[in-house]
């Protein structure tokens, strides 16, 4: 690990996206109104709640009707009392044509632009501080934490407009934060993608004046030489909200993008020299057994 950044072998991503909307609306003339009802989901288009149907009810000549169309029935509303939509089902179906664009559900169009939209698990930036060319953390010395690929995909905004099924859908990506959990229970949660490390603010320094991050750092207080391959797992959770509008609603999807890296910590043991300054062997103070 140097002090630029270091990535990981694979590419050991994880991606989840919740389809449920966390917040989401209907609205008619500007008040809201349930989503879905026993008539059936709303349309924003045709003003009705509409329920799919096999053969269409017209007055019209149906020869006419292209096939490869499809038929809703229409419960239109015109008013809404209490919260409560007031309407009446009408005789006449919507038609929609082949070619002509399909009514869905905007939730589900939403979830199928932000399933479409490229978020990518942030690459890694860990700097321990050391004198050597080990380039392991050290114990108490200040491990700077950051982004080493910030932009649309992976710190956001990212933004994308689409139209799905007759629905005209926007959605914006941000990241809330990005949750550093550091290897043996201790979790840093950070607002940004953190400050990379400057090398000059290390200069003439010893350890114990080298200076933390002004964003995103950590300090191990104990090594990493207990630990499965006697290193620290240090992964970086992004978590993002996702909102959205269209056809007459908006909700926020959350999403979380992970990576993880190994991180060895040691500690500079003092060196015992002999009382009487014979001989040059020296010994370190031994390490504790793992428990």
């Amino acid at each position: 690990m140097t002090e630029d950044s270091q990535r990981p072998a694979g590419g050991d991503e994880e991606k989840s996206a919740t389809k449920k909307a966390v917040k989401a609306g209907c609205f008619y003339d500007g008040q809201p109104i349930p989503c879905k009802t026993s008539e059936g989901f709303w349309d924003p288009a045709s003003g009705c709640y509409l329920t799919p149907k096999d053969k269409p009810l017209t007055f019209s000549d149906t020869s006419k009707i292209p096939p490869g169309s499809k038929f809703y029935r229409c419960w239109y509303v015109y008013d809404v009392e209490d919260g409560k939509p007031v309407g009446e089902a009408r005789f006449e179906s919507v038609i929609r044509e082949p070619g002509e664009t399909q009514t869905i559900d905007p939730r589900e169009a939403a979830r199928q632009v932000v399933e479409s939209m490229v978020f990518v698990a942030p690459q890694l930036g860990l700097s321990p501080y050391v004198q050597s060319a080990a380039h392991k953390g050290i114990v108490n010395v200040p491990v700077w934490m950051w982004v080493t690929d910030p932009g649309a995909s992976t710190t956001g905004p990212l933004t994308k407009r689409a139209a799905l099924g007759g629905v005209a859908i926007e959605a914006t990506g941000t990241v809330d934060r990005i949750d550093w959990s550091m290897g043996g229970g201790d979790v840093v949660t950070c607002k940004g993608a953190g400050t990379p490390f400057d090398r000059a603010a290390a200069e003439g320094k010893s350890l114990k004046e080298i200076p933390d991050s002004p964003t995103c750092g950590h300090r191990y207080r104990k090594t990493s030489r207990c630990e499965n391959g006697q290193a620290f797992q240090v992964t970086a959770t992004a978590y993002w909200t996702v909102h959205w509008t269209g056809g007459g609603m908006e909700g926020d999807i959350p999403l979380q993008f992970s990576r993880s890296l190994p991180l060895q910590v040691v500690d500079l043991r003092p060196v015992l020299v002999a009382p009487d300054g014979e001989g040059n062997t020296a010994a370190t103070t031994p390490p504790r057994a793992c428990s």
